[in-house]
């Protein structure tokens, strides 16, 4: 029921044949789950008389936040979720005009409420916490999908998406750094090893490329070493890179990746 709720939510109305595939279940089920649906006034069954032949259509009830559900059920855990997230996010109510910026701000710190509190609320309610992810993956693609659509239709708003997108690059880059210093104690051209390492991040770590690879990579490229001498300030004797990339103290990052890893999911 949860799968076939969550697809109508998504995608609007379905027709049955549509559903079929999408869930995958076999008619019989889909059958007995729609009636079930239908009867608890969850979903709504509508018919396309001016189709040829006639179109039998399913949907969510959109009266459904009004509806009962008995303590214990499934659709009694997802109003009390909401209930309770609803309540938790007053303060990120957008009052007034504001900013784009503001407004993008408030939006994304909701976001990321709703993340901590779906995982406690998770935490709190084992039995139900896959139906939960569920119901909150639908609830982040609407708000996803309803800021793509706003800022497809009020330009400053892409501005402002641009200028905050490349300003959490810059903090990434300047946390970044502030790891890089911590491993470079054991590196005999510690300012090329510097520089070597930015790029790593910049160019590779996102792609999971791993360090040793990239180091292999950065002997044979000239584009990578071309980039890396930008950040060095001037050309790169090959001499020296080759000198950098030789020293035993690459061998002791081991725990570099992961470190960096941090920055990119946090």
């Amino acid at each position: 029921e949860v799968k076939i709720l969550t697809l109508l939510s998504r995608r609007g109305n379905l027709r049955w044949q549509e559903l079929k595939h999408l869930t995958g279940l076999s008619s019989r089920t889909l059958s007995d789950r729609l009636q079930d649906l239908t009867s608890k006034d969850l979903v709504r069954r509508k018919v396309d008389a001016t189709s040829r032949p006639p179109s039998t259509y399913y949907g969510i009830n959109p009266t459904i936040g009004k509806i009962d559900f008995p303590p214990g059920t499934l659709h009694a855990a997802f109003r009390d979720y909401l209930d309770k997230r609803n309540q938790s996010t007053n303060l990120f109510k957008i009052a007034g005009k504001r900013t784009p910026r503001e407004v993008l701000q408030t939006t994304f710190r909701s976001i990321s409420h709703d993340i901590l509190f779906t995982v406690d609320y998770c935490m709190d309610n084992p039995e139900n916490a896959q139906y939960i992810i569920l119901f909150y993956l639908d609830m982040l693609q609407s708000q996803l999908s309803s800021l793509l659509s706003f800022a497809k239709k009020n330009p400053e708003f892409r501005v402002e998406i641009k200028e905050l997108l490349n300003e959490s690059i810059k903090e990434q880059e300047k946390y970044a750094e502030k790891v890089i210093e911590n491993f470079l104690d054991g590196f005999e051209d510690k300012e090329l090893a510097r520089a070597t390492l930015m790029i790593y991040f910049k160019e590779a770590f996102t792609q999971n490329m791993e360090l040793f690879i990239f180091l292999a990579q950065v002997s044979q490229s000239e584009e990578l070493r071309n980039k890396i001498a930008q950040i060095f300030g001037h050309e790169i004797d090959e001499e020296r890179l080759n000198k950098l990339i030789s020293e035993n103290a690459w061998k002791d990052l081991e725990s570099f990746s992961s470190t960096l890893k941090q920055i990119t999911n946090d």
